[in-house]
């Protein structure tokens, strides 16, 4: 399983939405209930799954899933 596939499923636990796809440009803007509250819980989800803690100047620059894919490739 990819690192994107992995995501997804996070993604799609935090929201509780099986239909997400996820794509790079997937973030806020394209996906209404990605809120603050939601951001956290991604954050935690995401730091569980790959084992991985994120800065807080990571945390700033999280805009979209490709930020999120950047973070984790450098890990």
């Amino acid at each position: 399983m990819t690192k994107l596939d992995r995501l997804q499923v996070v993604f799609r636990d935090v929201f509780g939405d099986p239909s997400i796809r996820l794509a790079p440009e997937f973030s806020p803007a394209t996906y209404a209930d990605w809120d603050s509250i939601a951001m956290v819980r991604i954050v935690l989800a995401v730091e569980s799954e790959f084992n991985v803690r994120f800065t807080t100047d990571q945390l700033v620059g999280i805009k979209s899933v490709q930020d999120i894919m950047a973070v984790l490739e450098s890990a």
